[in-house]
């Protein structure tokens, strides 16, 4: 049964931030004080990713679409599984070895919670961005979904999945002080694990800020 450890592992992977799938269009970042039209990121001065000035955590330019980890920065996605998504493949995660290594895993974020831009000029995307201003805190929300198997007490492959949505609320929330669950759905038959475990208001939506 991987229910607790599943729970631990998965709230874990969030801090990694990896991506996937095709590149979605600039969003408005504000409006033209004349014409009153929406201003988007291509038209600000902000880096791009586009421009080849930001870098990953390994000194290298990032680039739109999927890299070799899985990660889709652009388009704020990721398509991997545990092992890829520390981006080291060496089929542990972050130094850890288990059956949960090579389980398929999914994550989607919002704008505030890790930008496809960097507009402090540090040649990181940004993290909290909010009306053009990086706060280098993720807030808004990420969400990860995994699908996967194990070996249960008898030798018998299982299957299960599983999502969590998580969202900022600031100082001396429940989850890393600023954070917490929104909605969690776990399937796991052979555990008896069924469903819907938590599932909270607000919407993804509260969390748009810009």
């Amino acid at each position: 049964m991987k229910a607790k450890r599943l729970f631990s592992v998965m709230l874990a992977i969030v801090v990694c931030l990896t991506v996937v799938s095709p590149v979605l269009a600039d969003k408005p970042v504000g409006f033209d004080p004349v014409t009153g039209a929406e201003t988007a990121w291509s038209n600000s001065g902000c880096n791009k990713i586009q421009g080849g000035l930001i870098l990953d955590s390994a000194g290298n330019a990032l680039e739109t679409g999927f890299d070799e980890f899985g990660y889709n920065y652009q388009a704020h996605l990721f398509d991997g599984t545990y092992d890829s998504s520390d981006r080291v493949l060496d089929g542990k995660y972050l130094g850890s070895t288990g059956d949960y290594v090579d389980d398929k895993l999914q994550m989607k974020w919002s704008d505030e919670w890790l930008s496809n831009v960097d507009c402090n000029n540090d040649r990181k995307l940004d993290r909290g961005l909010i009306n053009g201003t990086a706060t280098g805190i993720s807030s808004g929300w990420l969400t990860n979904h995994v699908n996967g198997d194990y070996l249960d007490t008898t030798g018998v492959l299982q299957h299960y999945t599983y999502f969590v949505k998580i969202g900022y609320f600031g100082p001396e929330s429940p989850l890393w002080g600023s954070y917490d669950v929104l909605e969690e759905v776990y399937n796991d038959p052979a555990a008896g694990f069924h469903g819907v475990t938590i599932y909270t208001d607000p919407g993804l939506g509260f969390f748009t800020q810009h």
